[in-house]
C-alpha cells in the first residue's frame, strides 16, 4: 500500500474514531497528529469532523492552535525513540494549555479566578486526551518495535 494511501487510511480511522466509538475525549487523534505524518490529512480529518459535528466554538482557533503541537513536537522528535516518549505527552500538554486558553479567553470571566475555574474544569478532559495519546501513541511505537523484531528474526534465515 502506497504511504500516502495508508496516511488516508489512518487518517479515516481516526476520523470515524471520534463519533463516539470510544469514551469521551479517548481518540487517537493526537498520536495521528504525532506520528502520522501527513498534516494535511491530519487537519483534514479534523475540520470534516468539526463541520459534520458543529465544532466550531468561540475560541475554536486556540484549540486549532493546540492541534498543530502535536506534529511539531513530532518533528522535534524526529526518529528518536526517546524523544518521542517524551514529546507525545508534551505535546498532549500543550494542547491543553492552548484549547483551553480559548475556552477561557471566550467564556470566563478574565480574572485569575475565571483562569484558574477553566483549568481546573478542564482537568478531567486532559485526563483521558492524555490517556488516548498515550495508549495510541506508545501502542503505535509497540508495533513498530515488534515489527522491526519480527523483520530483523527473519531476515537472518535465508528462505530461498
Amino acid at each position: 500500500m502506497k504511504k500516502s494511501s495508508s496516511s488516508f487510511l489512518a487518517a479515516l480511522l481516526t476520523y470515524l474514531s471520534r463519533f463516539s466509538f470510544l469514551p469521551a475525549n479517548i481518540s487517537p487523534l493526537g498520536a495521528y497528529g504525532f506520528f502520522g505524518g501527513n498534516v494535511f490529512f491530519y487537519f483534514l480529518s479534523i475540520l470534516a469532523f468539526d463541520f459534520l459535528k458543529g465544532g466550531f466554538y468561540q475560541g475554536f482557533l486556540w484549540t486549532y492552535l493546540g492541534f498543530v503541537a502535536y506534529p511539531l513536537f513530532a518533528l522535534l522528535a524526529k526518529k528518536s525513540t526517546k524523544r518521542q516518549l517524551l514529546f507525545l505527552p508534551l505535546a498532549s500538554f500543550t494542547f491543553f494549555l492552548l484549547s483551553n486558553f480559548g475556552v477561557f479567553f471566550a467564556w470566563y470571566e478574565h480574572s485569575w479566578q475565571g483562569f484558574l475555574t477553566c483549568y481546573a474544569l478542564a482537568l478531567p478532559f486532559y485526563t483521558r486526551t492524555l490517556m488516548g495519546d498515550l495508549l495510541f501513541g506508545y501502542g503505535f511505537l509497540l508495533l513498530v518495535k515488534a515489527k522491526n523484531i519480527v523483520i530483523s528474526h527473519f531476515s537472518r534465515y535465508n528462505v530461498l
